[in-house]
């Protein structure tokens, strides 16, 4: 019944293969013939749905399976599990053999092994050593200690000749010593393995996991790391639509996965027997969802977490609840906006970033949407030579002031770091946050004795700090305590209501005061919908427009100001009339109830065109302060200083600002630069140049909507195309308005010359 097998083993065991120091089988492959080979008995042995190594024998009889270590030193150890679902007795126990100077271990001549069971109710484990076939007992367990049904893990070392057993109920529970002493000889050679001794009604009572012999394994961290997570897996690409978290080992030993918990925000779960290869990954999936993954590197776990998809805590830790890794994910780890709506993976790049967060992960690159248990598609083996710069320096309270890094710092130097401020600001102390926690962002807070002033911009100098990998940067930055906005200091400014069919509309709100204001609280409204302004602040006497589509106002708009532009949720506006209020903390800032017919009168289509607020100081809701934006600058000026403004005392004005120009592009003069301020908004310009013979030179405009002051360009160019001769010319500038009353006309004269 045995030759079989054994003519397999030894088949095997003839060919070719690396001297193996260290031996492990957790049966994950639930095959005998791979990793390590085995010998002897296998027809009475299965691998069960638990990936574990099984009794399958049949009548009474006795079972044993060999394997051949190769122990190079002199200190060694041995560790398995052992589960015997009977009460052992002198017709069923269990045999480990260490040492074994034949296959047939039952009957070797000389042998080391552990016993597990005895007649009686005082069954313990028992270290017997056999010498020319006599076996002799060398110690013995705690009395009763496996008198009934038992399920432990089994720890022998030896150390020259020194041995001691340690036994515990699971991966978390704390070791008992129940052996220790001296062994009398050396043991023999080149077979160890495990024989069970039963009767019919125990045939399959047995069972072994786990097994470990090599040298003494000293008790470390484990260096298991996060190295792929699949969060969202719909819609799949090619991957099987579930989700999964890669584990790798980066470490130069094996290591055993069994008691590891793996936690995300709200539950955990307890990874089972796995013996994880140095340099190698594991895929982690739940139970029965492994199929279409690699099943030599796919692990099915009890309870699996599910994963939030917009990002979460995930942890693991060892049996005793020490951190192995941690990662605090998000959307922003994908760094590709297409990717984050799911299919594809998040992957870490380098395996050395010795503070591994949101800069070290990307979206898989992978055609398949991630690459579950084989190295990554974004893996970089370079380590990172630059420095770290500063993301953010914000005061969050009166007296906390927090900065963030593009990179994790090293904790050492955030501590010790040397930070000056422009003004005296009193004392302070620091609190430095890991790198997987941080607080909003930041890894530094600084809580000062006293409140920092308001509205006051203080230069801040941070030196000699250093990232995770050791390079070291200086940064320099200011940091404003901001103001909550009040009546009369914030206001609407500018509103696009009827935007071209390709376009958005766009609210600009202008800070009056003098003031640095946060807009953390303040939303925007139309009497119905109500939406958070995402733009955090504004500084005094600016503007900020806020639009769902800032490319838009850059494409449609030649004059906006990117610098002061946000994109921005907006409630609807309706094209003839409707609501804009803007709120903060609840309180009703400033509330217009516009109307389409506010626009010009003279404007045949308002399609595209704002309305501008003309003086911050009048009421919001008068009608007269509110034109068309000018022709002049594209009809709306996003972000910047509105087209239509005029003080109380501006009557109209028109200069130079050079007497005389020449078109010669030696950049000496080369435009005649025209100067304007109407006494009204919403007035239509005629700008004509002449000779002084009256014959027409060049009209620079026709009837277009002027704002109240800008600057108009004459390159000297004719109507013909040519450019015009030396000599002195008449500009003629007329502004018209609906209003009779108003009327704006003046002449300059100017000359055409050469350069000398």
């Amino acid at each position: 019944m045995r030759l079989f097998p054994i003519l397999i083993f030894l088949f095997s065991a003839c060919t070719p293969r690396p001297v193996l120091t260290q031996v492990y089988d957790d049966f994950h492959d639930q095959s005998l013939f791979q990793g390590l080979l085995w010998g002897g008995d296998m027809g009475n042995f299965t691998t069960n749905a638990s990936r574990q190594l099984q009794l399958n024998g049949l009548g009474n009889e006795s079972s044993s399976l060999f394997f051949m270590p190769t122990i190079l030193q002199t200190s060694w150890e041995c560790s398995f599990w052992l589960r015997l679902n009977l009460s052992p007795s002198s017709l069923n126990f269990g045999r480990f053999y260490f040492f074994a100077d034949q296959s047939d271990l039952l009957l070797a001549s000389n042998a080391l092994y552990l016993e597990f069971g005895e007649a009686g109710s005082q069954d313990a484990p028992k270290l017997f050593g056999r010498q020319n076939g006599i076996d002799s007992l060398l110690a013995v367990g705690p009395a009763g200690s496996i008198a009934a049904a038992f399920q432990l893990f089994f720890t022998f070392k030896c150390n020259n000749g020194a041995y001691t057993l340690e036994t515990r109920t699971s991966m978390a529970a704390a070791s008992n010593l129940w052996l220790s002493g001296q062994l009398p000889w050396l043991p023999a050679w080149p077979y160890a393995g495990l024989a069970f001794v039963y009767t019919s009604s125990n045939s399959q009572n047995f069972y072994f996991d786990d097994l470990y012999f090599g040298p003494v394994i000293e008790p470390t961290t484990p260096a298991i790391i996060f190295t792929e997570l699949m969060a969202d897996p719909e819609p799949a690409q090619s991957l099987p639509n579930t989700e999964y978290i890669e584990l790798y080992n980066a470490s130069s030993q094996a290591q055993q996965l069994n008691g590891l918990k793996l936690s995300d925000a709200s539950s955990s779960c307890t990874l089972p027997s796995f013996w994880l290869q140095p340099g190698c990954y594991a895929t982690l999936v739940g139970t029965g969802k492994s199929a279409g993954f690699d099943p030599t590197k796919t692990i099915e776990v009890t309870a699996f977490p599910s994963f939030n998809n917009s990002g979460e805590p995930l942890a693991l830790t060892d049996p005793f609840g020490s951190q192995i890794d941690l990662i605090h994910y998000n959307l922003n780890w994908y760094q590709d906006t297409s990717k984050q709506e799911g299919g594809f993976s998040l992957e870490r790049c380098s395996l050395q970033d010795p503070c591994s967060a949101a800069d070290n992960w990307r979206a898989s690159q992978a055609v398949l949407g991630g690459t579950p248990g084989l190295a990554n598609s974004v893996l970089t083996t370079f380590p990172d030579t630059l420095a770290a710069h500063l993301l953010f320096a914000e005061v969050r309270d009166s007296n906390i002031v927090a900065f963030g890094f593009s990179e994790p710092m090293d904790s050492a130097s955030l501590a010790q770091a040397d930070i000056a401020f422009s003004e005296n600001t009193g004392l302070f102390s620091r609190s430095v946050l890991p790198f997987q926690q941080l607080q909003d962002g930041a890894q530094l807070v600084l809580l000062f004795d006293q409140g920092l002033p308001k509205s006051k911009p203080i230069d801040v100098n941070l030196s000699l700090l250093f990232d995770c990998w050791g390079n070291q940067s200086n940064h320099q930055t200011t940091i404003i305590r901001y103001e909550e906005p009040t009546i009369g200091e914030l206001c609407i400014n500018e509103i696009l209501f009827d935007p071209p069919n390709n376009g958005s509309d766009f609210i600009e709100i202008y800070n009056k005061s003098n003031k640095y204001l946060s807009l953390a609280q303040c939303s925007i409204g139309n009497g119905l919908a109500t939406y958070a302004i995402e733009k955090p602040t504004i500084a005094p006497q600016a503007y900020l427009a806020l639009c769902p589509d800032t490319s838009f106002l850059l494409d449609y708009y030649p004059l906006t100001n990117s610098a002061q532009m946000a994109t921005q949720t907006l409630p609807f506006f309706y094209n003839d009339s409707g609501t804009c209020a803007l709120y903060c903390s609840g309180l009703l800032i400033d509330n217009l109830h516009y109307e389409s017919a506010w626009h010009a009168p003279l404007l045949a289509d308002t399609e595209g065109v704002s309305l501008e607020r003309l003086d911050p100081t009048l009421p919001t809701q008068y009608a007269q302060n509110w034109f068309s934006a000018a022709q002049s600058v594209g009809f709306a000026s996003p972000g910047r200083e509105n087209s239509q403004q005029i003080g109380s005392k501006q009557k109209g004005a028109l200069y130079l600002v050079n007497p005389e120009f020449s078109p010669d592009q030696d950049g000496y003069h080369d435009f005649l630069e025209i100067q304007y301020e109407l006494p009204a908004p919403n007035m239509l310009v005629q700008a004509t140049i002449y000779t002084m013979g009256g014959q027409l030179v060049k009209q620079l405009c026709i009837n277009e909507l002027f704002g109240t002051k800008g600057l108009l360009i004459w390159d000297g160019s004719t109507e013909y195309g040519s450019i015009a001769n030396t000599g002195i010319y008449i500009l003629e500038f007329k502004a018209f308005s609906t209003d009779p009353s108003l009327f704006f006309n003046r002449r300059l004269s100017f000359a055409r010359c050469i350069k000398h």
